[in-house]
C-alpha cells in the first residue's frame, strides 16, 4: 500500500476550520479523488484538521494536532521542529558516514509518519510565505528540511507562493523551496515571482484541482435556487461573491470595522439590476462554525455580513425579489452547481470565480492578490480581473464582460481543455514518483524532471 502524507500551513486551526471555506474544500475534494484515481491503493493522511464526516465522505484520515496551550503553541512547536531537525540530521550523519542506523533518533509519531511515507505533499495554497505568522513559516521550513534529511520526496503541491516583499520571506522561501524535490505551481504569475527570487529547484507549471470539482446535479441547483426564492425562469441570472479582502482600505478575513468600502460595488450592482434588469443572487463562500456544537454546524461569517450590507446599500427590497442574499449553508459542489446556472459571475473569492470559469461562465474577478491574475491568465481572461478603486471603472468592466459574454464562454470552453490536462499533470507526477524505487525517489532522475517541466510548458532551466 502506498502512503501519501499531506502537510503544510493549511493544517493550522481547529477541527473543521479548513472546511468552512468553500474554496478550500473545492481544492481538497478533487485532490483526494484524483489521488485515489491515479493511486487506488493509497493510504492518504493529512495534518489538515478535518471533521470525521469529511474524512469518511472523501476517504482521507486526519492526524490530530498535539494539545498545546494556545499561548505557547507556536514557540513550543518551533522548539520541537528544531529538535526534530537535529535528531534527523544526526541520524543521517551516522548512517551515511559510519553506516549506523540509529533508529531511536527518529522515533516518535511525527518523524515515523514522515519516514514511512512514500511521498509527502506540502500543500500551502497561497498562504506561504506572506499570509501567515512568520513563526509558522519558519516551522514549515524546518519540517521540509527534516523530511529532506529522512530522504523522503517532497512535492510542493499546487501552490501560489508569494509575494516576497521582505528579506525574511525571500530568505525563508529560497531556503525551503530549494530543499523540495519538485514544485507544481498552479498559475504563471507565481512562477515569475519564484524566478525573481532565484529558486533553482524544478518548477512544473500546472493548474489547481479546484477547476475539476464536480458540481452537484442541475436538479439540486434548481432546488436550492427555488428554496432561496431566486427566479431562474425569467430574465438573466448573475451571481456576486465578496469578502473582507475586497474592502480596499481594511482588507481582513474577519469582521470589518465598517462597510464604507462597499460603495465601490454599488454602481456595478445597480447596473446589473437597473440596466440589465437581471436577477442577482449574493453568495457567501466562507462560513464559520458554531463553537458550541464542535464544528458540526455552519453559521454565517463575514462574507454574509458584507453581502447583507451591500444588499442594504442598494435598497435591495425595492427590486421585488430580483436581488437575493443566499441564506442557506451549502457544500462546495452545491455552490458550484448554483454558480453554474448563471449567465455571468462577479467574484472577490477566487474559487467562487474558479467555479464559474470552469463551467464556461463569463467571470469578473475582483482581485486582492496576484493569484487572481495568475488563474485568469490560464484561461486568457486577464482583462476581466479588476484591481482598482474606481466604481465607474468597475461598472464599465462588468458592462464589457456582459456584452462579450458569448465570445468569452467560447474561449473558456476551449481553454479549459488544456487546464484540465495541467490539473491531471499534478497527479501523474505523484504517481510517477511513487512508482520509482526508493533510491530514485529520494533523488528524482533529471530526465524525469525535465519531462514534467516540458509537459507543463515551463521555461525554467534545470
Amino acid at each position: 500500500m502506498s502512503k501519501i502524507l499531506i502537510i503544510g500551513l493549511t493544517g493550522g486551526g481547529e477541527v473543521g476550520h479548513y472546511e468552512r471555506q468553500l474554496g478550500n474544500a473545492a481544492i481538497l475534494i478533487p485532490m483526494i479523488k484524483l489521488l485515489r484515481s491515479y493511486i487506488p491503493d493509497a493510504e492518504i493522511l493529512t495534518t489538515i484538521q478535518l471533521t470525521d464526516n469529511f474524512c469518511i465522505t472523501h476517504g482521507i484520515n486526519t492526524v490530530p494536532n498535539p494539545k498545546i496551550l494556545p499561548r505557547y503553541d507556536s514557540a513550543i512547536k518551533a522548539l520541537i521542529s528544531f529538535i526534530d531537525l537535529f535528531r534527523t540530521s544526526l541520524w543521517r550523519y551516522l548512517k551515511n558516514l559510519l553506516h549506523l542506523n540509529v533508529k531511536i533518533l527518529i522515533r516518535g509519531n511525527k518523524l515515523e509518519r514522515f519516514a514511512n511515507s512514500d511521498v509527502i505533499l506540502d500543500f500551502n495554497g497561497d498562504i506561504f510565505p506572506s499570509d501567515t505568522h512568520p513563526i509558522r513559516v519558519l516551522i514549515e521550513a524546518l519540517e521540509i528540511v527534516t523530511i529532506k534529511q529522512l530522504g523522503i520526496p517532497v512535492v510542493e503541491f499546487v501552490s501560489s507562493p508569494g509575494p516576497f516583499n521582505t528579506w525574511f520571506t525571500r530568505a525563508i522561501s529560497k531556503f525551503m523551496f530549494n530543499k523540495i524535490s519538485v514544485f507544481t505551481n498552479r498559475e504563471p504569475v507565481s512562477f515569475e515571482l519564484l524566478k525573481q527570487i532565484g529558486i533553482t529547484k524544478p518548477i512544473v507549471n500546472t493548474a489547481c484541482p479546484g477547476f475539476l470539482l464536480e458540481p452537484a446535479s442541475v436538479q439540486r441547483s434548481k432546488e436550492i435556487l427555488r428554496k432561496e426564492n431566486v427566479d431562474v425562469n425569467t430574465g438573466s441570472l448573475i451571481g456576486v461573491t465578496l469578502c473582507g479582502y475586497n474592502l480596499i482600505s481594511q482588507r481582513t478575513w474577519g469582521k470589518p470595522k465598517n462597510f464604507d468600502d462597499l460603495l465601490l460595488f454599488v454602481p456595478m450592482l445597480k447596473y446589473l439590476l437597473d440596466d440589465l434588469n437581471a436577477n442577482v443572487f449574493l453568495l457567501p463562500h466562507v462560513y464559520r462554525t458554531n463553537p458550541y456544537t464542535y464544528a458540526r454546524e455552519l453559521i454565517d461569517g463575514p462574507d454574509h455580513d458584507i453581502l447583507l450590507n451591500l444588499f442594504k446599500m442598494v435598497d435591495g427590497d425595492k427590486y421585488n425579489g430580483r436581488l437575493r442574499l443566499i441564506e442557506g449553508k451549502y457544500t462546495s459542489p452545491e455552490a458550484k452547481s448554483i454558480i453554474g446556472q448563471c449567465d455571468m459571475y462577479i467574484s472577490g473569492r477566487l474559487h467562487a470565480g474558479v467555479a464559474a470559469l470552469s463551467q464556461a461562465i463569463p467571470t469578473v474577478l475582483l482581485a486582492y492578490g496576484h493569484k487572481h491574475r495568475g488563474f485568469a491568465s490560464l484561461l486568457h481572461q486577464q482583462k476581466y480581473v479588476y484591481e482598482g478603486k474606481d466604481a465607474e471603472e468597475l461598472k464599465f468592466l462588468v458592462k464589457n464582460a456582459w456584452e462579450n459574454r458569448v465570445e468569452t464562454a467560447r474561449v473558456l470552453r476551449e481553454k479549459m481543455i488544456r487546464v484540465k490536462e495541467l490539473v491531471h499533470l499534478n497527479f501523474e507526477i505523484v504517481k510517477e514518483i511513487i512508482d520509482l524505487d526508493e533510491k530514485e525517489r529520494s533523488h528524482i532522475p533529471m530526465e524525469k524532471l525535465a519531462a514534467w517541466i516540458k509537459r507543463g510548458e515551463s521555461t525554467m532551466a534545470l
